[in-house]
């Protein structure tokens, strides 16, 4: 299933299928297949997964080129296939089966049958048969795992009730020995999960929490590929259950950009924790990567690397060439192919990991990647009523081989705007620029206009259309956590009282038990947001001229304090006393700390806004 240049948007549509074909006919996710299964009464096969990943690959590579699986996908099915990328919002509604998703549907959509990644003709073809069977005899049954959509209501437990059950559900899976939360290894995807541990440690001084943070810090470290840098997917501890060959390397030899901004947030955590060199060095490891192999010439960051290069020599796998220790002997066996396709999404992830970055070291060139990102987003993505497309298609993009589709898609989707929001306020808080906060309410605006959802308080992953009669539209936990975030924090940024309900609001609409059991580990975004509203905000204030001395000597004292519940900005002249002289206001909701005039001791009075450790879980 490889499109070039001239099907980047647009696939076969056909409803005649000779008996025999030497390829599936694919079509994309719209109304037109829909109506098609139903019109020819025939069952629906979707494949949803990414380009850079290998077990994707096989399933196109091996499976969808066998003749028998063609036949019977092309006689009983309407194959529709997309990318999780570049249609998020697809891509997040099958995200439990992992990639590849291979979803079935009867002719009504209804979902009878999910696969969690890849299988072989052997395996894949009784699995075809079995469902043939069941719809000629009737016997098709709904899929009790099917995906979630719109909570009937809201929750109504108090919010530090539900943060506890998420905490609890997070802290169960932990590896003490290791970090991370499996037994084999830790996977570099679980960035928000780490930040969690990271903020809990700080607000309640936990020594043991912070330990758990730089174990799982440290095998981060361990995923980093010694030659071009850049994380793997996963690294192995010892007693891995992992196949052999992988754990000869240690890690799953695929490269995204979602786990480096990961691993630069982390090491930036981590860094700023305990200033060990070891964290700043993997910070360096993970942009060289970035600059080498994943940034466009317009700043912006590519998706994902494949884990070996086309062609590689039937006596060596990924593993071996991975293992080759220099540039110059990898290079002997080719290059593993880049996914050029930029996604808002994962940029903002990259951009917020910069910025993160820049805090940490306080490296200027830092800052200015992340700036460059945000603004070829905004001048290429940005609509005029202020949210921003996930993709274009670029010309580097139109020249890669992929297995799926680079869809656009003229409509908001939740993922690309959720994180971009957040982008442009990390910039806005590294900064101290109105422009950045003065995009960010537009672009939150535009959310609530598109993708709000009044009835439950909750945003929708797409905009209604012409679908939503056939697959209902889904108020996704994760995402709509990050939207939270965003409007948590614009709301004290703004001091706009339209967004102060929002946030709970979000958070009570998706934070529902069925839904929270239903993702299991998968609820960082979750965590964080929740941690976030119960503790409440520390808001650093700065007030004074902007551009003089003083008053700019408190706000990098202010972007120099780690302090992981921290919203700094300047504030205008009239909400505090005015005074002679620059000052920083430290406040939550309780309490404010006094006018500090001396930079030296914002780090002191910033302590100060921690939790007493007895309520440390």
């Amino acid at each position: 299933m490889k499109y070039s240049s001239c099907f980047l948007l647009t696939l076969i549509l056909t409803s005649t299928l000779p008996a025999f074909a030497d390829e599936i006919f694919w079509q994309q996710w719209g109304v037109a297949a829909f109506h098609q299964a139903r019109d020819e009464n025939k069952m629906i096969l979707l494949d949803v997964g990414m380009e850079g990943c290998t077990a994707c690959r096989w399933m196109d590579e091996i499976t969808y080129t066998d003749t028998e699986v063609i036949n019977l996908v092309n006689q009983h099915f309407v194959a529709i296939v997309a990318d999780a990328e570049a249609q998020p919002d697809i891509g997040e509604r099958y995200s439990d089966w992992a990639w590849p998703a291979t979803i079935f549907m009867a002719p009504d959509t209804t979902q009878v049958l999910a696969l969690a990644g890849n299988r072989r003709p052997k395996s894949f073809v009784p699995i075809l048969n079995e469902l043939i069977e069941k719809k000629a005899s009737n016997q098709l049954e709904a899929d009790k795992l099917a995906p979630y959509a719109a909570a009937p209501a809201a929750e109504t437990s108090a919010l530090s009730l539900i943060r506890d059950r998420v905490r609890g559900q997070v802290d169960s899976l932990l590896n003490e020995q290791y970090g991370g939360w499996t037994r084999s290894g830790v996977s570099t995807a679980t960035g928000a999960r780490v930040e969690h541990l990271f903020m809990r440690a700080h607000m309640y001084s936990n020594a043991e929490l912070l330990s758990l943070a730089l174990k799982t810090s440290d095998a981060y470290l361990k995923a980093i590929d010694p030659v071009w840098g850049g994380v793997f997917v996963k690294t192995f501890h010892g007693n891995s259950q992992a196949p052999e060959r992988f754990k000869t390397l240690g890690s799953v030899p695929e490269k995204r950009l979602s786990n480096q901004a990961n691993a630069l947030t982390i090491f930036a955590h981590a860094y700023r924790t305990t200033r060990d060199q070891v964290y700043l060095d993997g910070i360096r490891e993970i942009d060289r990567f970035m600059r080498l192999w994943f940034r466009h010439e317009n700043g912006t960051f590519y998706t994902s690397q494949e884990d070996d290069p086309p062609g590689l020599k039937s006596n060596m796998d990924a593993i071996d060439y991975w293992l080759l220790d220099s540039d110059e002997k990898r290079r002997v066996y080719g290059t593993p192919p880049i996914d050029h396709a930029v996604y808002t999404d994962k940029n903002a992830q990259a951009i917020m990991a910069y910025v993160q970055v820049y805090l940490a070291t306080n490296e200027i060139s830092y800052l200015q990647t992340a700036r460059r990102s945000a603004n070829t987003l905004m001048a290429e993505r940005l609509q005029t009523d202020g949210w921003l497309l996930q993709t274009v298609v670029s010309k580097k993009a139109s020249l890669d081989e992929r297995m799926r589709p680079l869809v656009v898609q003229a409509k908001p989707t939740l993922a690309a705007q959720a994180w971009f929001g957040s982008a442009l306020l990390s910039l806005y808080e590294a900064t101290g620029d109105s422009r950045w906060l003065s995009k960010a309410i537009k672009l939150a605006d535009a959310m609530l206009t598109t993708l709000y959802d009044n009835r439950s308080g909750g945003f929708f992953a797409r905009p209604p259309d012409e679908l939503t009669a056939l697959i209902p539209q889904r108020l996704p936990l994760e995402l709509n956590a990050r939207a939270a975030h965003f409007f948590y924090d614009l709301w004290i940024h703004s001091k706009n009282e339209k967004y102060s309900t929002i946030p709970e609001g979000i958070l009570r609409a998706v934070a529902i038990d069925n839904i929270l059991s239903r993702e299991g580990k998968i609820v960082g975004q979750t965590a964080l947001a929740l941690e976030k509203l119960t503790a409440a905000y520390v808001e650093f204030s700065v007030v004074g001229e902007t551009g003089q001395s003083d008053t700019m000597a408190l706000f990098e004292a202010g972007k120099r304090t780690y302090h992981p519940r921290k919203l700094l900005h300047f504030e205008k002249i009239g909400r505090y006393p005015h005074r002679n002289k620059a000052a920083m206001y430290i406040c939550n909701p309780d309490r404010c700390s006094i006018p500090i005039e001396d930079p030296t001791l914002v780090v002191k009075q910033a302590d100060n806004f921690r939790l007493p450790a007895s309520f440390s879980p």
